[in-house]
């Protein structure tokens, strides 16, 4: 299956390493933040909160309003199931066989078990949690550096090995291939977007928090971003890593 997928893919993979190739001249150090390009970070920083303030905060609000807690839940299942199998090609990537193994076994019963996802039917049967990963991640295990921190439009805080990472992982879902349902496929992005406004109303007092009142919202998101970024790659913290985000 993986040899299928960079057969249809290759000159995007291709691309996407070139510009991590590149993006290597700014090795970032661990525990240090690499952030030369603040003045423009700051600018997309304020255009994201006001995308939030005005539209994603208020129709977040609207979901949690009209949409009950249990629904939203099926909503997540559903968005969840349908991004594991381009977790499994990345685990696979990683040489990581073990977490191949358990998404494979998991995507498999919640499509049997969960009525195609909605039901998290493998984590009820006692099985273990689905292993999130990304291409940026893989990027990462293959030894490329982590670049610059960048905030994205509408995405958020990114790095620039994460970025990269996003565009290859767009197209890196074996669910893309040909053969698979159109309804499948045309399904993906509306059940992410969706996902994404539920988790919006269900963190609003923390994102709330970090956004409108803490002293400098980009410098707070961008600490928590990078610290939470560095945990789940290293598998664990260092306390070097961690930064005070209103140090001078």
């Amino acid at each position: 299956m993986t040899n299928i997928i960079f057969a249809r893919f290759r000159p995007i993979v291709a691309l996407a390493l070139f510009g991590v190739f590149v993006a290597g001249c700014s090795i970032t150090e661990p525990g240090t933040i690499n952030d030369p390009q603040e003045a423009a970070n700051r600018r997309v920083h304020n255009f994201n909160k006001a995308l939030d303030k005005n539209l994603v905060k208020p129709v977040s609000k609207a979901y949690g309003a009209i949409v009950p807690p249990s629904a939203d839940s099926k909503v997540s299942n559903f968005a969840s199931h349908l991004a594991i199998p381009g977790e499994i090609v990345n685990s696979a990537l990683q040489f990581n066989f073990e977490d191949v193994t358990i998404n494979t076994i998991r995507f498999i019963t919640n499509t049997v078990f969960g009525f195609g996802g909605f039901y998290d039917f493998a984590t009820a049967a006692g099985m273990e949690e689905n292993v999130d990963t990304d291409f940026g991640e893989t990027l990462a295990v293959w030894g490329f550096p982590e670049g610059e921190y960048i905030e994205v439009p509408v995405f958020g805080p990114r790095t620039e090995r994460e970025t990269w990472g996003i565009f290859v992982d767009a197209f890196l879902n074996p669910l893309n291939l040909a053969g698979v349902p159109e309804g499948i496929k045309k399904i993906k992005t509306p059940a992410y977007i969706i996902d994404k406004v539920g988790d919006r109303n269900q963190y609003a007092d923390l994102i709330d928090g970090i956004l409108y009142n803490s002293e400098d919202s980009y410098t707070t998101a961008r600490s928590i971003y990078l610290q939470r970024r560095r945990f789940k790659l290293n598998r664990g913290v260092n306390l070097d890593d961690l930064e005070d985000p209103y140090a001078d």
